[in-house]
């Protein structure tokens, strides 16, 4: 939709969201499409998605589940009611832009609204532009196109770094998905400060919501991080990486790796949740209902709190 041409002045989109939303979707199950002979990753189906990418998939928040299974993006549903069209857990202090989430407007994929491009721009597609067709190598934080999923804050912040796994995790397994830095989470307080805030998260017991951005501890149950996956002979001593709980690295490594180390690796924001939207209350990765402590279970929680399923 075109808003009225200017003499003089380029023409500009009225719903510039919308723009975003429409090349990230697809009328049918599959995750990555051709669009201009270039493969396109899909964030929203309009029906069920096979093999969503490492963000989810909004079809989980657009059809009849609730809006409580992932972010409200404008031009695919609503703001949520309960939210009152703010961020839970918004701490203005946490957010580093200068415009600050604006509660008076939808959620948006990029700008001061959202979480791609620069967020001292209010406009989404202002945000973003350029991106897209700019040089986006290396991934060194210093411009939105080399950052992480052009995940970069503002301009005065570096980027989000890590190493992007080429199909979008589509088909990914333990030697074949995203590395992410601990530094994402700083991503996540920009509207989610309050999760963050050391008087309600951290190694205190008991604590208010789960720590993030701490190591996985190297001792007791953590220690068998994973333990439906047996670590191969030829390395007895090390744990296979869970894509049900992914993990950040103290320094992103020049290769995919396939181990978890407790004690140096570091539990963050994704090791629980996805980014976009999921079948799970929260965004979660699995379904918290079904992890019942005491008893036998598999996947989830347990990934790392192996002791609690005994």
């Amino acid at each position: 939709m075109m808003e009225e041409v200017v003499p003089g002045k380029p023409p500009e989109y009225a719903l510039k969201n919308v723009l975003c939303v429409n090349c990230h979707s697809n009328t049918d199950r599959d995750t990555i499409k051709i669009l201009g002979g270039v493969r396109v990753p899909v964030v929203y189906n309009s029906v069920k998605p096979v093999k969503p990418l490492s963000g989810g998939n909004f079809y989980y928040v657009a059809k009849d589940f609730g809006d409580r299974r992932g972010h409200n993006v404008e031009g695919i549903i609503p703001p949520g009611a309960n939210l009152r069209g703010t961020p839970p857990g918004y701490d203005r202090e946490s957010d580093p832009s200068i415009i600050g989430y604006n509660s008076k407007k939808p959620l948006t994929c990029a700008g001061s609204n959202g979480c791609h491009g620069n967020r001292n721009v209010g406009d989404p597609f202002t945000a973003i532009m350029g991106a897209h067709h700019a040089d986006d190598s290396p991934v060194d934080g210093i411009t939105t196109a080399k950052s992480y999923r052009y995940l970069k804050n503002t301009n005065k912040i570096k980027g989000v770094l890590g190493m992007e796994d080429e199909d979008w995790e589509r088909n990914s397994s333990p030697k074949k998905h995203n590395e992410y830095p601990m530094t994402i989470n700083n991503l996540c307080a920009s509207c989610h400060g309050d999760f963050h805030s050391k008087d309600k998260v951290g190694k205190g017991s008991p604590w208010f919501r789960h720590p993030t951005g701490v190591t996985l501890p190297k001792s007791g149950e953590y220690m068998n991080y994973n333990p439906d996956v047996s670590p191969p002979p030829d390395r007895p001593d090390i744990r296979i990486y869970s894509l049900g709980a992914p993990v950040a690295r103290e320094t992103i490594p020049e290769s995919v790796s396939d181990e978890v180390n407790p004690g140096k690796d570091i539990v963050i924001c994704l090791s629980c949740h996805v980014a976009h939207a999921g079948p799970y209350e929260s965004a979660l990765r699995w379904d918290y209902d079904a992890m019942i402590s005491g008893e036998e279970g598999k996947g989830g929680c347990f990934i790392c709190h192996t002791g609690k399923a005994e």
